[in-house]
């Protein structure tokens, strides 16, 4: 009677460790364990391109209305967005 418990033991083991090879393990535990943050994640992406669009929007303003002293500020400000605005106008 024994033997036949080592048996269906062993057999278990066998057919968990091919499911295994098969199965992605790590991205089912992520998706149990981690429900909600990649959703917030994508609520801080949004709210910073919104601040970037509006940053662009302010800079064009300014632009438009001879502004060149707030448009040096704003520069100042946030120098790697001027970067990328400078990288938009030579392409």
């Amino acid at each position: 009677m024994s033997d036949l418990y080592v048996k269906i033991a062993l057999v278990s083991v066998g057919l968990l460790i091919v499911l295994l090879n098969f199965v992605d393990i790590s991205s089912i535990a992520s998706k149990l364990l981690f429900r909600n943050k990649p959703q917030q994640v994508v609520e801080q992406q949004k709210g910073f391109l919104e601040i970037v669009s509006l940053w662009y929007q302010l800079k064009n303003k300014c632009e438009q209305f001879k502004l060149n002293v707030a448009s040096e500020k704003l520069d100042e400000v946030f120098p790697l967005l001027n970067g990328v605005l400078e990288d938009e106008k030579l392409s």
